[in-house]
Order: structure tokens, then sequence, then C-alpha cells
């Protein structure tokens, strides 16, 4: 039986990197999310007979020796390892760790949000102990090559050939039934280390239902990489809910794009969740034109305690340069919603999109304030190679060159508009995190509407680290 061993890599100057999902960039909170992709991959493995294990180096901080003696630990076939575009060449240590190992080990990296990675040609040629970089959605193309599929004949790869030269075989498939997937796996990984300033039960865990979104905003990867929208069917999340069960989880994250974009299936799954007493509390992220009464009514009585919207920015003009299709009506009214039945709210705000101005930042932040959310964040656009955002930018020559690694949503922009200074939209940015969180009246609010212990010790954690990132932490 091959032995497969799935890694997250370590963070980055002390800080865990988000890279699941096609994410990137640094927690700005206390949190600890589990390697989703990973978990999807070793459900993929199960169905087909390969033995797995997951490590999880990121959250457990652990350094390249720690890594070194893992590897030797399981004595894999394959390393894989995931990764996201300002820490490609990073994380390539862990293909460099495997090979110390043993030099016949085949090493490969993963990314859903892979082909924002530049040059990819060109990174592999210089990265010698990494054997593949799988182009696209990575289940298909890695299990071919795990398999004993000759590397030509699998789509999706970048891979040496005979002479040593870099082949490239296209994008690798779409998944068109998630099922075929298999069952993402919890039972290896330690429960016990993740956590998330919504929560307000341990452990928690994340669950992804669906696989792409049904927008396509100019900066997002999620929608220009990974539509079409796919969904899992309910018996397939179901038995993963089981399993979550037995482990005595209790907090879920789902953490879909909009879980509720498919409105058939979230009702069908929070009546599933409640005819089986699951008894977890979770929370989702759901696009605001995408709720009403009756899908929130249903989600709470499933155990919904918080849903997470997408809200961007409160200036029109900026929502439709972005391709946002919602207007600051359409957001306002769903964040009411939200709060009109009980449910806490979360509200994603986005400095630095195409038109942004001191002024519209003033104005996206007076609407914050005006909505009141339980949580909001605050983060600086990205310009992620092959979007159309990071496209434009290049092709009006408004890119800053900048060591990818510090290309991050809580670091000094990587691009400059005639209106607005770098240093002026990241400092604008920070204090826009000191003003809402240090405020006395939200923390007066926090206290009094605190429902365990386990969410006051989460508060106190989550207010640390938001002081050293936001006080003390040097700009980037």
């Amino acid at each position: 039986m091959k032995k497969i061993m799935l890694v997250d890599p370590p963070g980055f100057m002390g800080n865990a990197v988000g890279r699941i999902l096609g994410s990137f960039g640094s927690n700005k909170a206390d949190q600890a999310w589990p390697p989703y992709d990973l978990q999807v991959f070793a459900g993929y493995s199960v169905i087909n007979g390969l033995d797995y294990t997951i490590l999880d180096a990121n959250n457990l901080k652990l350094s390249d020796s720690q890594i070194e003696a893992e590897i030797r630990k399981y004595d894999p076939d394959w390393v894989i390892y995931m990764t996201c575009f300002p820490n490609f060449v990073i994380d390539a240590k862990v293909a460099l760790t495997a090979k110390k190992v043993n030099r016949s080990i085949k090493t490969a990296c993963i990314s859903l949000s892979m082909l924002s990675v530049l040059d990819p040609a060109e990174k592999l040629g210089k990265l010698t102990d990494l054997d593949y970089i799988i182009w696209g959605e990575p289940e298909l193309p890695l299990m071919q090559l795990i398999n004993g599929v000759k590397p030509s004949e699998v789509k999706g790869l970048y891979f040496r050939g005979e002479n040593g030269s870099i082949e490239f075989t296209g994008i690798a498939p779409k998944v068109a039934n998630l099922d075929a997937l298999g069952v993402p796996q919890h039972s290896k990984l330690n429960t016990s280390l993740y956590k998330c300033p919504l929560s307000i039960k341990k452990p928690m865990t994340i669950v992804n239902c669906s696989r792409g979104c049904i927008n396509a905003c100019v900066h997002c990867q999620a929608g220009n990489f990974q539509s079409p929208v796919r969904y899992r069917s309910i018996d397939n999340v179901l038995e993963e809910l089981h399993q979550i069960k037995a482990l005595g989880i209790k907090e879920i994250k789902f953490y879909d794009c909009s879980l509720p974009t498919d409105r058939e299936f979230t009702k069908n799954l929070c009546n599933a969740m409640i005819e089986n007493s699951f008894n977890f509390s979770w929370n989702c992220n759901a696009r605001a034109e995408m709720l009403d009464d009756d899908i929130i009514i249903t989600m709470k009585k499933a155990g919904c305690h918080t849903i997470a919207i997408g809200c961007e920015s409160a200036n029109a003009d900026l929502l439709k340069n972005m391709g946002k299709n919602e207007t600051p009506e359409d957001i306002e009214r769903g964040v009411k919603l939200v709060k009109k039945h009980g449910l806490r709210v979360l509200m994603y705000l986005t400095f630095g999109l195409e038109g942004e101005t001191k002024e519209t930042m003033r104005e996206t932040y007076d609407f914050a304030i005006r909505m009141y959310p339980d949580f909001v964040t605050f983060g600086i656009v990205v310009p992620a190679p092959g979007t159309a955002f990071y496209k434009k930018l290049s092709k009006n020559g408004q890119l800053i060159n900048k060591n990818l690694e510090w290309l991050d949503p809580n670091a000094l922009p990587s691009f400059k508009y005639p209106e607005l200074d770098p240093k002026e939209l990241h400092a604008f940015t920070r204090s826009a995190y000191r003003r809402y969180y240090f405020n006395p009246g939200y923390i007066l609010r926090k206290i009094t509407r605190l429902r365990s212990a386990n969410e006051l010790l989460g508060n106190i954690r989550n207010a640390s680290t938001m002081m050293m990132r936001y006080f003390f932490e040097r700009s980037k």
C-alpha cells in the first residue's frame, strides 16, 4: 500500500498562513483552522486504497528539523504539501526536506488558486527538489500520478521531462462530481488544536459543502479559478458530519463562499442536521442577496449563530468596479435581516479597490459603525496574478515590486493610485481595526453578551493578538 504524507507547511515570520481552499495571507486574529484541502485529498486517498497521514506544521509551528523527523518516522512514498502564491518558494522547503530524507520520495504541491503562481516553469526549474506543480484542481491529476500514469499523459502538470526540460500538460480538469472525492477526513488531526474567533464552543473544525463561487469579483481567486459552483450531495456531507460528531467536535465553520447560494441544498442540509440531532453550533459565509427570513430561520434552528457577509465597500461605484453584483442597499438589508433574527453578523470589508479614495474609505468605515456588526474585518485588497484586478493594475503601471511573501492583506499594499498613497491606505486600515475593536462601547457590548467561559477566553486571546498586530507590529 502506497503511503501519502500530506503537509501544511510552517507559517511565515511567526504567523500561521491561511492556505486552505485557495486562500493566502497571515491570520488577523487568534485562529487556527485545519488544512481542509489535505483532508479532501485524504478522503480521496481512502477510496483509492492508499495509506495517508496529515502533518499540520502550520498550526503546530514545527521547525524544518521537526518536519524531517516526522517524514523519517512515516517513511512515505509521496510528500504532498499545500501552498499559496505569495509563499510558493518558501513552502517548497518541504520538498527539500523530503528529498533530504530520501531522494526517492515523490514531491508535489497543491493549491486551488495555483493559477496565481507567476512563472511556474521557471520556479520549478530552480526548485530541484520539487517534482510536480499541480496546475489547477489537484485531486484528479495527483491520483493519476500516484497510480502510475505517466506524467506526460496526465492533464494539469508542470514536471521535468526525461532530458530535464520543464514540461507542461495544461490546466487540470475540474472535478464535476465532488462526491467522487470521497469524504474529507478529520480523524488523524489533533482536533483540540483548532479555534476560530467566531466559535462559541470547542473543539471546532471546518466543513466545505461546495467549491467555487456564483460571482466573479475582479480580485477574488475563488470566483476566477474555482467556478462553476458545485455542491456535494447531502448524504456525502452528512457522512462527514457523523465522523465529526464521533470525534467530539462541537463547532463547525462552513467555509463555502456562500452556503445558501443553493437554497434547496441549504434547507435540506439544515433539516437533516436537526433530524440527526447533531447539536452543532456553527457559522457560515453568505452573499447578502441570498438571505431572507425563511432561510435564516431554518439555519438558526439547525444551530447557526453567526453569518459572515462579504460587504467589501459601502460605495456603489466601487462595488460596481469590482463586479460585486450587489449594492450597498442589498448589503444593509442582509445585515439587518441577520440581526433581526438574533444571529451575530461579521462584515468583511476591503480597502484599496479600484476607485478607492480617502473619502470612500471613510464612507465604508462609517457604514461599519452604522451597521455595528458583532465582528468586522478590514483588509487591504491583494492583486493576485491571473485576476482581472491584477491585470488592470499591471496594464496601468500601478503595481509595486515587492517580495512575494509580503503580499498580505495586513501589509503595505503592492499597488498605488494617483490619489491614494499606499502608506495612507495601510495606516487607515490599521487605524480602523483599533478604533472599532478597542472602542469602550464595543468592549462593553462584548462583555454583556458573553455566553460561556470559553467565549470569554477566546475574546481575551483575540484582543491580545489584535493588539500585537495593529498596535505594535511594524509595517512590511
